[in-house]
C-alpha cells in the first residue's frame, strides 16, 4: 500500500513543494482574515489535482474550488480522446467522425486547434497534434506491456512507419466561419496530450484570478501559481522532481525534489521520461515520441518551462524535450518571458539565463542574488 501511495504521488511530473506548514496569514487591522485551505481530487486528466489557496472562509474556498474543479472536468471531457460523452463533440467524437464530414465543435475546442495550427505555421513542428496514429500505436503497446510485463514488446518499425503516413498537419482542415473540423486523410487522428492540461490550467487561472487570486493549482506536471501567498512570503514554492528518484528512494528518506522554483503569477510545466513509460528488455520507453525517429526521444530526462501561459509552457516543454539542448536554448532565448531548465541524459542540469530569477539552486550559486 505504501508503494502504491508513493506511485500516485510520483505521478506528477512537477511536484508542488508546498507541504510545509506556512506561517499564519498576515492581515491588516480591520481587514478580512484569510486562511489557507487545500483541496485534492483525482480522476481528471488522469492525474492528481491539488488546489491550495487563501480565502476568507471555508465556504468561500469551497465555492471557488468547486467551480474550478467543475471547469477542469469540463475541459477533461472536451479534450478526452478515449471516451465519448452524450451530446458532446469532443476529441473522441472528432477522431471518429471528422473523416466522414466536417464536425462542428465547441468554441474552446476550436480555439485550441487554431492555436496549434499557428504554432505549426510558425515552424514549431516537433509537437504535432496530428501524430495521433503513431501515438496510438505506442499507447497500445505501452498499456499491453504494463498489463503483462513479461511479454512487453516494442511496436514494429513498419507499423510505426505506416502510421506516420497519416500525420500530415495539413490534412487537418479548420473552418473558422463554421467552426468545423474535417480530416482530409481518413486515417488521421489527433492527440492533444501535449497541450490539453495547459489549456485547461489557463482556463482555471482565468477564473481563480478573479475570485481567489492567491492560489497554487497543480495538475500533475502543470502548475499555475497565482498571486503571492497571503502569509508574508513573496512567492509560492514549486518543486521540480528528480527524474531518477523512485518510490524506494523515498521510503529510504531521500528527497525527490531536484530544485525549487519560487514563483507567483507564473506557470511551471515539466515534461519527463519518468511518468508514462513501460520497460522492454530492461530499457525504459516513455510517451514523448520524436516525430523524426518515431521512437521515444532520448535527448532529455526532463524539461521544465516557466512563463505566463500554461498552454505555451505545456507545448514548449514537449518541444524542448525533443529538440537538442542547443536548439532548445536558442528557441527559449528567442521568446520573451520564457525560461527553461533541462535535465540531460547524464543528469547534467542546464538552465536559460533568466531561470536564475526562480531556481533556488541558481540563487545559491550566485550568492543569493
Amino acid at each position: 500500500m505504501l508503494a502504491l501511495l508513493l506511485s500516485v504521488i510520483m505521478a506528477a511530473c512537477t511536484v508542488c513543494a508546498e507541504s510545509e506548514v506556512s506561517p499564519p496569514a498576515e492581515n491588516s487591522p480591520g481587514a478580512a482574515v484569510y486562511a489557507r485551505f487545500n483541496r485534492v481530487e483525482t480522476g481528471v486528466f488522469d492525474t492528481v489535482i491539488s488546489l491550495t489557496a487563501f480565502a476568507a472562509s471555508q465556504e468561500d474556498f469551497d465555492r471557488a474550488a468547486d467551480e474550478a474543479m467543475s471547469l477542469l472536468r469540463s475541459y477533461h471531457q472536451l479534450l478526452d480522446g478515449y471516451h465519448e460523452y452524450d451530446g458532446l463533440h469532443n476529441l473522441w467524437y472528432v477522431n471518429h467522425h471528422a473523416a466522414q464530414e466536417p464536425v462542428e465543435v465547441p468554441e474552446e475546442f476550436f480555439r485550441l486547434l487554431s492555436w496549434c495550427r499557428e504554432q505549426w505555421d510558425q515552424g514549431q513542428r516537433k509537437t504535432n497534434i496530428a501524430m495521433g496514429a503513431v501515438l496510438s500505436v505506442w499507447h497500445d503497446y505501452r498499456m499491453a506491456g504494463i498489463d503483462d510485463p513479461q511479454h512487453a514488446e516494442l511496436p514494429p518499425m513498419e507499423t510505426l512507419q505506416a502510421a506516420a503516413q497519416h500525420t500530415d498537419f495539413d490534412s487537418l482542415i479548420l473552418d473558422a466561419d463554421n467552426r468545423t473540423v474535417f480530416f482530409a486523410d481518413p486515417l488521421l487522428q489527433l492527440d492533444l496530450g501535449a497541450v490539453a492540461k495547459g489549456y485547461a490550467a489557463d482556463a482555471a487561472n482565468a477564473y481563480l484570478s478573479q475570485v481567489m487570486p492567491s492560489y497554487l493549482l497543480s495538475l500533475g506536471g502543470n502548475v499555475y501559481a497565482g498571486e503571492a501567498p497571503m502569509d508574508g512570503r513573496a512567492n509560492w514554492s514549486v518543486g521540480v522532481q528528480d527524474p531518477r528518484i523512485n518510490a524506494g528512494n523515498l521510503v529510504n528518506g531521500t528527497s525527490d525534489i531536484l530544485d525549487i522554483l519560487d514563483v507567483h503569477c507564473k506557470t511551471v510545466v515539466t515534461s519527463g521520461d519518468y511518468w508514462r513509460y513501460y520497460v522492454v528488455d530492461n530499457q525504459r520507453y516513455h510517451h514523448i515520441i520524436d516525430p523524426d525517429t518515431l521512437y521515444p526521444s532520448v535527448r532529455m530526462q526532463s524539461v521544465s518551462v516557466v512563463c505566463d501561459s500554461s498552454l505555451l509552457a505545456d507545448f514548449l516543454s514537449t518541444t524542448l524535450f525533443i529538440l537538442s539542448y542547443e536548439d532548445g536554448l536558442q528557441l527559449v532565448e528567442s521568446m520573451e518571458g520564457v525560461e527553461a531548465m533541462w535535465v540531460l541524459p547524464d543528469g547534467t542540469i542546464q538552465c536559460s539565463a533568466g531561470m536564475a530569477a526562480y531556481a533556488r539552486s541558481l540563487k545559491s550559486a550566485d550568492g543569493g542574488k
